[in-house]
């Protein structure tokens, strides 16, 4: 039977090869039963579901791979590549735990521990990180920013800086190490940092794919070292070359920012059951990135019963299980529009079922991912316990801070001025609707008003969400921050970055005067 399973593995995997799915599928599906080969099936088939669009078959044979799999190193990378993208992160955890306890090739312990880097699990990813190094991996640039790049997650900044200046020791153009060494907070060795990116610059074609992201890496050194008269044109290049790289649809997000307005009226019923009830529950706490909902959020968990569970992408993930849209992890209008009510009661159940082991106990826990703002219709109709706060910033603040941010493989609108301002404009709107609803599991703080009286404003969010305080001895908030404010939300709250903006006032005078057209006033918080 072994060697006739080898046959069939053998013509399953030639027919595959050659484009003939259909073929293979059957083929694949009879190995389920044959031990050797049942993993690696499933993931096959697993697949081809994702090619075919049916994510629903996918996790399942995703899944069945799993249960079926053995302690082979390769094959639990293997299954970390495939569940994470479905959305099955406590399983891909589970392997990726397993692996060190392996005898597994280095590259396999590095892949694992880049997959989670990447889905924002920090502890697991400096675990096989650090396992990478001293399996030999120690002078590889990539392994070594990775690591800087987690340990600033975690909080532990002089570890960081010394595996980033590490990584640049071995690639000095690694233009990731740059960026994340700007962002890990101020260092004696500002100075030597700038005049190692200007050297650099010097001889980087403007053309290069890294070129955008050590301008980027220049504004913020420049402007951390107070130059504002030489940071602004560094920035300018960066939004420049970020621009000429990537493509904004403004037409799309006006169709996204409509259908998540419609998924609104959605809000008014009773939710998808009294049994979604049970068991920890979220507060989704949303905005625009880099308005202080990190910071805001962070505090409300310091205070509250509330764990912090980070920027998940489960939410979005279970609408595109429920809708069978694949995509990517941030909403899109095709997908606002294909989820339905018939869809709410599997979208709350899944949603909660893959994160309520992130509360460790407490009795709420916090999805910090911004952009579900485009989803509270289907929050609070699919999950009748659900909260949400919505964190506003003043509209000149908020453009800002998007603007002199590298967001990689979102946020598009943000290397532009004026698509920039559109954008506010777009949330203040839906905003505005939310709040016109007047629904009692919504809740929202301005950033400013946060910052005057941070006491107060957390006494009062946690009433509007009737979030009980903290008991003591209970757990305390994450240390964990796995966001780009990951540095500057751990420190004093302070009035600093309020009114950030103005120092390059004269340079963002067609922002403001964008968001004026629009019908924003720079003062609208």
């Amino acid at each position: 039977m072994e060697a006739d399973a080898g046959a069939r593995w053998e013509e399953a995997e030639r027919l595959n090869a050659a484009g003939r799915y259909q073929h293979a599928r059957p083929l694949y599906a009879g190995l389920g039963s044959e031990r050797m080969y049942a993993p690696l099936a499933h993931l096959r088939l697993s697949v081809l579901d994702q090619r075919a669009g049916d994510l629903r078959g996918a996790t399942a044979q995703g899944l069945a791979a799993m249960s079926a799999a053995y302690g082979d190193p390769e094959l639990l990378e293997l299954l970390c590549k495939t569940l994470l993208p479905l959305g099955e992160t406590r399983a891909a955890l589970a392997c990726a735990t397993a692996l060190p306890g392996q005898p597994p090739p280095q590259q396999a312990v590095a892949g694992v521990g880049q997959l989670m880097s990447g889905h924002r699990q920090p502890e697991a990813a400096v675990t096989l990180l650090q396992r990478a190094v001293a399996m030999g991996l120690a002078g590889a640039p990539a392994v070594r920013y990775l690591l800087g790049l987690n340990l600033m997650y975690l909080g532990r900044l002089d570890e960081a800086r010394s595996e980033l200046e590490r990584s640049l020791a071995g690639n000095p153009g690694f233009a990731p190490a740059h960026w994340a060494l700007s962002k890990v907070g101020p260092a004696p060795a500002r100075g030597a940092r700038i005049d190692r990116l200007r050297r650099l610059l010097e001889r980087t074609e403007s053309g290069a794919r890294d070129a955008p992201l050590l301008w980027y890496s220049l504004f913020h050194e420049l402007d951390g070292d107070d130059r504002p008269g030489e940071a602004w044109p560094a920035l300018q290049t960066a939004m420049q070359l970020r621009r000429g790289q990537v493509q904004h649809d403004e037409s799309a997000q006006d169709a996204l920012f409509a259908a998540a307005g419609n998924a609104l009226e959605w809000a008014s019923g009773a939710g998808a059951g009294a049994a979604l009830d049970a068991g920890p529950q979220p507060v989704f706490v949303v905005g625009m990135p880099r308005t202080g909902t990190t910071l805001i959020e962070q505090r409300l968990c310091a205070a509250t019963d509330l764990a912090s569970a980070g920027e998940l992408r489960d939410l979005a993930v279970q609408m595109r299980w429920c809708a069978q849209q694949p995509g990517p992890f941030h909403p899109d209008a095709r997908l606002l529009a294909a989820v339905l009510p018939s869809h709410l009661q599997d979208l709350g159940q899944r949603y909660l079922e893959h994160t309520q082991w992130r509360a460790q106990g407490a009795s709420s826990y916090a999805d910090k991912w911004p952009e579900n703002y485009l989803a509270i219709g289907h929050i609070l109709a699919a999950m009748p316990a659900a909260r949400v706060l919505c964190v506003v910033r003043d509209p000149m603040d908020t453009c800002f801070s998007n603007l002199k941010e590298w967001f990689a493989s979102s946020y598009y609108y943000s290397y532009d001025m004026a698509e920039t301002a559109r954008q506010y404009a777009r949330f203040r709107r839906l905003l505005d609707r939310v709040q016109a609803l007047a629904h009692p599991r919504v809740a929202s703080v301005g950033y400013e008003a946060f910052v005057e009286r941070p006491r107060d404003s957390i006494a009062a969010i946690a009433g509007a969400l009737s979030l009980p305080a903290r008991q003591e001895g209970g757990a305390i908030a994450t240390h964990t921050i796995a966001t780009a404010s990951a540095v500057q939300a751990r420190d004093a709250i302070s009035r600093g970055h309020m009114g950030a903006w103005r120092r390059y006032s004269q340079q963002l005078q067609p922002m403001l005067a964008e968001l004026e057209r629009c019908g924003v006033a720079a003062s609208d918080a």
